[in-house]
């Protein structure tokens, strides 16, 4: 027998707790929870918590005395067969029509928020554009580079000319105009109506140079189109136009946010963890977004950013099971600095702000230790059978699921979708990056994977699509200066498409090394307008193994592999065999070349509807005809003449005999060539959450 507590929307506080009685608050049952736990435990004790809506106005905050001890745990949940929503905002009623479509209410005073929600869909603020971005003018002339960093300079015919902009706020891609790899949201302080400047209350990270894309938000005057709302702070009236036609919003279920986290599972230092403590059944819904947004700082989020709707730290043995996790202003769930085996499985994550899942370890160096291995604190956590969708709809390079510092966790049979930038991304620093000494240590080549703690990570059977929707030069997982020791296998990533500049499918990009690349399907990728689709596996790093990955329908791809070195960090010793490429572009492509590129090429099937095999890019060898990248395209058998023949002696140049191919099934008829070459079936049926 457990114990057992109940809470109920319709309970009182002053119950005893039981199914008859009632509490009112999940804070009374918790209190109640601690009082079994002071006492010693000699059986798991069970809150249950009733159908019902049950907003907070503070965090449910959970510490070291909330933990499950002498063997025992501590389970929240919702009842059996009922829906329990727990939601840190309030419930906006009493609309009433103000112009055309434009609905507006009165609020409290005290009722200020960043981001709002009807029928649990984001509304976007009031925007110019009302979609898409402008982009900037070029800098006048006398402006150093310091004041490109304190604002952006408006094109003329898209400058308003009949609004205040002063108090909005501009949502901008810093860097070179292609560099769209980190957004900002800056507040504006002032405006230079004769040099189209808008003035930023504090600068952007990275200077912002012509051609990069932003947009204004935050004014009545913005409101022009469905589906968006504005906040006027000053009278305390929030106005808004209803996505679908004819919809009356006193009929809608509108929740404006009011907290930053809704549990925040934290115990008080690593000595004092909380522990022992399961999550499950539950809807957690609503929290708010910051009034700006800077991006990190070599891949260190800022500290008022490491944010979720479900915060972890100083916690071990935490399970946080089939909840429905929505509607955040920030990240999903937010795995700060010292979090150990923290179960995150069949969870339902889905709109929100920044980030899915975030695993955020301790910076190379950062820390109150003396060595690498006492910093190593964000580590083996299993993330497993989660459904992520509609991220990143406030942060630009917002993805699914983000490893930073972090390693030995399992990664695997999640479906990640609509992103835009990664589906999953490993994050820590490269080495040519680092300073000379961290914890007092003199950082050399030997020892520089010490510091770095996404390793060992295993990302298997995930099913990824449609990412990068809104950003470039990223691929459906991605990697950049992290540990060895990572395996990427079995994963289905597809139907994904780079909208302009450039992208990849799987991108092992600077400094990332020793990476085992198995057994995945890239399929169907494909690039639209000004995008392009480069390399299906781009290996940059050392010692990484591409092997049995099926390479399939990518006819927008240039090349099945890529490589490039890059920022002086080496790229070599790649080994590839028995991958199989259909009608997937070229099969190798060379950004630039040395003979120590490849280990190892070989026993790899190609076949691009019957047409002669090729390889491009920047090679020791003869050739007149450019590549799509302006490089040079060379033939099958200048390729395997190189080195004496070191390559591709055994690979074929045939078709695979997919069973329908056409219809997207990509099992192997048992005639195939590519069984000839040592291929091993894809487990097709492990794939996505179970």
């Amino acid at each position: 027998m457990n114990t057992v507590y109940y809470v109920a929307s319709n309970g009182s506080d002053q119950n005893h707790g039981s199914e008859q009685a009632p509490f009112r608050t999940l804070h009374r049952a918790q209190q109640e929870v601690r009082k079994q736990i002071e006492a010693g435990m000699s059986q798991d004790v069970n809150v249950f918590v009733r159908g019902g809506i049950y907003e907070l106005d503070s965090a449910l905050r959970f510490d070291y005395r909330d933990s499950g001890r002498d063997g025992f745990q501590v389970h929240y949940s919702s009842f059996p067969g009922e829906h329990a929503a727990i939601i840190g905002g309030t419930r906006i009623t009493n609309w009433s029509p103000y112009k055309g479509k434009v609905w507006k209410a009165k609020l409290n005073d005290k009722l200020k928020f960043h981001t709002l929600y009807a029928n649990g869909t984001r509304i976007k603020q009031a925007r110019m554009p009302a979609t898409g971005y402008y982009e900037t003018d070029d800098p006048h002339s006398n402006l150093e580079d310091k004041t490109m960093q304190h604002g952006i300079h408006i094109r003329e015919e898209n400058f308003p000319q009949h609004s205040s902009l002063t108090g909005t706020q501009v949502f901008v891609w810093p860097g070179k105009g292609e560099w769209n790899w980190f957004s900002e949201t800056k507040q504006v302080a002032a405006v230079d109506p004769e040099k189209r400047f808008l003035h930023f209350e504090s600068p952007s990270t990275w200077p912002i140079e012509a051609g990069s894309r932003f947009f204004m938000q935050g004014s009545l005057h913005f409101l022009q189109s469905p589906g968006q709302f504005y906040l006027d702070t000053f009278e305390s009236i929030v106005y808004y136009w209803p996505a679908e036609e004819c919809v009356n919003p006193n009929d809608q279920i509108i929740i404006a946010p009011q907290l930053g986290r809704l549990l925040d599972i934290n115990g008080l230092n690593p000595q004092q963890p909380v522990q022992n403590l399961c999550i499950s059944n539950l809807s957690l819904a609503c929290t708010d977004f910051s009034r700006e947004y800077r991006m990190m700082e070599d891949n260190v989020e800022q500290a008022e950013h490491r944010e979720g709707l479900i915060y972890i730290n100083h916690a071990a043995h935490i399970r946080i099971e089939s909840c429905m996790i929505q509607q955040s202003g920030s990240c999903g769930i937010y795995l700060d600095h010292y979090a150990k085996h923290i179960s995150i499985d069949s969870n339902d994550i889905r709109n929100f702000g920044y980030i899915g899942i975030s695993l955020n370890g301790f910076a190379p160096g950062a820390g109150p230790f003396t060595n690498p291995a006492a910093s190593y604190t964000n580590c083996h956590n299993r993330i497993i059978n989660n459904r992520i969708q509609h991220g990143g709809e406030l942060v630009g390079h917002g993805c699914g699921i983000l490893l930073y510092q972090s390693g030995n966790n399992e990664i695997s049979n999640n479906c990640i979708a609509n992103m835009p930038r990664y589906g999953i991304s490993l994050k820590g620093l490269r080495h040519k990056a680092m300073p000379e000494e961290l914890y007092g240590i003199p950082v050399t080549w030997d020892n520089h994977w010490d510091f770095l703690h996404s390793r060992n990570n295993r990302i298997a059977f995930n099913d990824i699509s449609e990412v990068m929707t809104d950003s470039q030069d990223g691929g459906l997982i991605e990697a950049w200066g992290v540990g060895r020791g990572n395996v990427i296998h079995g994963n289905d990533l597809h139907d994904s498409g780079i909208h302009f500049s450039f992208g990849f499918g799987i991108y092992l990009d600077d400094a990332a090394d020793d990476f085992t690349v198995t057994s995945n399907i890239i399929r169907n990728l494909y690039s639209t307008g000004e995008g392009e689709l480069w390399m299906l596996i781009f290996s940059k790093g050392i010692g990484n193994r591409i092997k049995n990955n099926l390479l399939v329908s990518n006819p927008h791809a240039i090349a099945a592999i890529g490589s490039q070195e890059m920022a002086d960090e080496e790229n070599k010793h790649i080994d590839i065999a028995c991958n199989i490429i259909y009608n997937s572009g070229y099969l190798y492509y060379f950004v630039n070349y040395s003979d120590e590129r490849f280990s190892a090429a070989d026993s790899n099937l190609y076949w691009r509807n019957g047409e002669p095999c090729k390889v491009a890019g920047q090679l020791p060898l003869t050739s007149n005809v450019e590549d799509p990248l302006d490089r040079r395209e060379y033939d099958w058998e200048q390729w395997r003449m190189l080195l004496n023949g070191k390559y591709d002696g055994k690979t074929l140049h045939a078709d695979p005999l997919f069973f329908h191919a056409e219809d997207g099934d990509y099992r192997l008829q048992p005639e195939s060539p590519a069984y000839r070459l040592g291929w091993i079936d894809i487990e097709f049926s492990k794939i996505g959450p179970k």
